[in-house]
């Protein structure tokens, strides 16, 4: 496998196996807290390979990331605001719940993508 690949592999993980357990501890709800993170880790390890695959094709590679972003907001809207809006009502909490792992995978899957280009230019 390829080393910028096991990188972000890595650094995904890393980050959010450290944020799952403070956020666990930190929260009395944790009822969808592994679906919320499996779901986030899994689209952003979808969209970084996407973009690894067709990164030869660099005139259409924001337009990839875009699609991701895309898809992960599809994803909220179909599977996961419903969850949260059982009660009618969508806390602070449940928004938290979502968004940090939403903004930490957006960070790594960024962060990895930019490596990933910097490296192919040189």
């Amino acid at each position: 496998m390829n080393k910028q690949l096991l990188n972000f592999h890595f650094l995904l993980f890393f980050t959010l196996v450290i944020s799952f357990f403070f956020h666990k501890y930190s929260i009395d709800n944790t009822d969808h807290l592994p679906f919320l993170y499996a779901i986030n880790a899994s689209i952003a390890i979808f969209v970084y390979w996407i973009v690894f695959l067709l990164r030869n094709n660099k005139g259409y590679l924001g337009y990839y990331f875009l699609l991701g972003t895309f898809i992960k907001f599809f994803i909220f809207f179909i599977f996961v605001l419903p969850i949260f809006k059982d009660d009618n009502i969508v806390s602070r909490t449940e928004f938290f719940t979502f968004f940090i792992p939403y903004f930490l995978s957006l960070m790594v899957e960024t962060k990895s993508l930019i490596s990933l280009l910097n490296s192919e230019e040189n």
